[in-house]
């Protein structure tokens, strides 16, 4: 017979009023992923993080109040994240096996793809939120992007074209693709994660390489 919940003692531990948002955070995210958000629950989201009803309404009025503050996390996550491109002085094979590496290792991520599948799904619910982080998130990947790839081309490193142009999104495109596939599919995207990575590699060295 399963244990009650207020006989499991990790439910009843003590955690201050910040640390129990991020729990409730924690579990939204997971619900918000597994169900619509018209499907999600106050009740369900308090069962999830280890809260009666009352508990969690004594960290957060709402579920549209617990909506916003997920993105506001997500948000300020992005933010303080530095990009994938390594900045150092690198041959191109370097640059480009880094550079996907930290790219695939952070898409393939359970949260990476729920976060993906909550701003694809629900940013109408919260445009200023969306606009905000595409403002503070997306715009300063561009640049350090930019700034990163200029001085690889006087490097000699790379050679300029269409992709060093905007190399921020266009480089991201194939996978992009294979994580939009992977949402809609519900995990069983059309193409081999590894496949993806090794076709985005000899994409990547073949338009990059010096001629």
């Amino acid at each position: 017979m399963p244990a009650k919940k207020d006989d499991v003692p990790d439910k009843r531990r003590y955690l201050s009023s910040a640390a129990r948002k991020e729990e409730i955070l924690d579990a939204a995210l997971i619900e918000f992923y597994d169900r619509t958000y018209n499907a999600v629950s106050m009740e369900r989201l308090a069962e999830c993080a280890g809260l009666s009803k009352a508990g969690i309404y004594a960290h957060f009025k709402s579920k549209e109040e617990i909506f916003h503050a997920l993105l506001e996390r997500i948000t300020k996550q992005l933010s303080d994240f530095q990009g994938w491109l390594p900045d150092e002085d690198l041959s191109l094979p370097e640059l480009v096996d880094i550079y996907l590496d930290r790219l695939y290792t952070t898409f393939e991520s359970p949260s990476t793809i729920s976060i993906f599948r909550l701003l694809l799904s629900e940013s109408a619910r919260a445009p200023e939120l969306v606009k905000r982080w595409h403002e503070e998130v997306v715009h300063g990947l561009r640049e350090r992007a930019q700034l990163i790839i200029q001085r690889n081309i006087d490097r000699g490193v790379v050679r300029p074209c269409i992709l060093t142009e905007h190399f921020f999104p266009l480089a991201l495109a194939p996978a992009l693709l294979w994580l939009n596939s992977s949402i809609l599919s519900r995990g069983n995207p059309s193409m081999p994660l590894m496949q993806v990575r090794n076709a985005h590699r000899q994409l990547l060295l073949d338009l990059l390489e010096p001629r």
